[in-house]
């Protein structure tokens, strides 16, 4: 210290430059990230949600806010980092999968690839929440009351389930919307009842749930395409057509703005419903990016943020995702996520890699990642914002067995929908029941 008063009071520029050659020293030697990292190994290399991973290597820095890990596209929780080792803890959701260590952001990050996967073993339970083998139109108590072929989910604000039914007008075959509430089944309307609808797709609600909107297919029977009804005290009556055009397969409530968003299956457009007009807004593209014909769009769900939009295409076997300005109302960067267009098998992988057999409902969670029932594969799969597909429950074999989620069967589920419990709820169409998905903790 005296050395350097002394030549700040007689040589201030030498003082500088020895400061200067002490700063860069001391600088370079905490933060050896700038340096090329490498990775080496981890452990353990298998585990379930909140299991502790050490992940070893070198020039992984000290900040960890400059550190990220993910498996299989799922972000794990960073715990400490310092120059040869991470710690980081396994999150609800994950699957197995590739592990990569990220310094620094994208697109200047320097993203590290252990050449091991990590297999997660979860003990997600599946369980019958609600009917079951038989088919039937029973309301009452749900130790009584029956379900037939289920295929679509909406959970409303005051913990109700409502269920739209696939069939037809009649009273054997008869597809109509439900409500489980409270340990108990009712029938809300009944396409027998009706001559405006017989082939209902999906609900949804205005942001203050006083208006239902629905959307049918009335290429079966029924001359109503999209229409409405209003609350009453607990019910919705007063079923109004509000457009009868035909091949009207999804629709969907923004939850933060409240538009209203509309999938039609010719020409695979979206379009938006203002209240007065219906305004196409985007085509979905085919694998070469131009317009695809048909679209069968069984599903458009925001993240919760409401930025980023899922629409699921089940006739031509891809999930789509774009982004959406809630400013200006616009879509934009829309584009195939995962699946190979027009191509049905069952395979987990990323992007194109992928493929679905008839994906329809899904739902995405508190991270944004995508869940769908892939009706045909029997099983329900998960979708990373970056199109890594895995499968969170069943088997790719159709069945009715409960259990743990990679041993349990479902038979062409069709819905896809979180609970305000945070479980996932299935309709299971074949098996006539509704299912639930809820996962644990579990160690290796």
């Amino acid at each position: 210290m005296k050395t350097i008063n002394y030549l700040i009071n007689k040589c201030p520029i030498a003082a500088l430059f020895m400061i200067f050659i002490a700063f860069y020293a001391c600088n370079d030697e905490e933060q050896p990230q700038n340096l090329k990292a490498e990775v080496t190994d981890f452990s353990p290399v298998m585990g379930g949600r909140n299991t502790l991973l050490t992940l070893n290597g070198s020039n992984f820095g000290t900040d960890i806010n400059n550190v990220k890990v993910t498996i299989n596209g799922k972000e794990a929780l960073v715990k400490t980092v310092t120059n040869e080792v991470i710690t980081a803890e396994v999150q609800k959701g994950t699957s197995s999968g590739i592990v990569r260590v990220i310094l620094g952001e994208r697109p200047n990050a320097q993203i590290l690839i252990y050449d091991m996967n990590f297999t997660y073993v979860s003990n997600q339970v599946v369980s019958t929440y609600l009917g079951g083998e038989s088919s039937g139109e029973a309301d009452g108590d749900f130790s009584v009351a029956t379900l037939s072929k289920p295929r679509y989910l909406v959970w409303g604000k005051n913990n109700a389930l409502y269920i739209v039914e696939d069939g037809a007008s009649s009273v054997d075959d008869m597809a109509c919307i439900r409500v489980a509430k409270d340990n108990r089944l009712t029938t809300l309307l009944k396409a027998s009842e009706s001559t405006l609808v017989q082939r209902m797709r999906a609900i949804d609600f205005s942001l203050d749930e006083n208006t239902m909107y629905i959307a049918n297919d009335n290429n079966a029977s029924g001359t109503m395409g999209f229409g409405t009804m209003t609350k009453n005290g607990d019910k919705y009556e007063n079923l109004t057509s509000l457009w009868d055009q035909g091949g009207i397969t999804a629709v969907k409530v923004h939850p933060e703005t409240g538009a209203v968003f509309i999938g039609y299956h010719s020409g695979s457009w979206i379009y938006q419903y203002d209240g007065t007009n219906f305004i196409p807004k985007f085509q979905l593209p085919d694998a070469a990016g131009a317009a695809a014909s048909k679209g069968n769009i069984n599903t458009i769900a925001f993240d919760k943020p409401g930025t980023t939009a899922y629409i699921v295409s089940r006739k031509n076997h891809v999930i789509y995702k774009a982004s959406y300005d809630m400013a200006t109302g616009e879509f934009s960067d829309v584009k195939l996520l995962a699946g190979s267009f027009g191509v049905t098998g069952y395979a987990d992988g990323t992007g194109t890699s992928a493929q679905f057999n008839e994906p329809s409902q899904g739902d995405v969670d508190e991270e944004g990642n995508f869940y769908v029932a892939d009706r045909g594969n029997h099983c329900i799969r998960v979708i990373t914002p970056d199109g890594e597909v895995s499968t969170y429950a069943g088997q790719n074999k159709a069945g009715m067995v409960d259990g743990i989620a990679s041993l349990a069967e479902f038979n062409n589920p069709e819905g896809c929908q979180f609970g305000p419990d945070g479980a996932l709820y299935v309709a299971d169409y074949s098996n006539h029941a509704i299912r639930k998905v809820e996962e644990a903790q579990v160690q290796p």
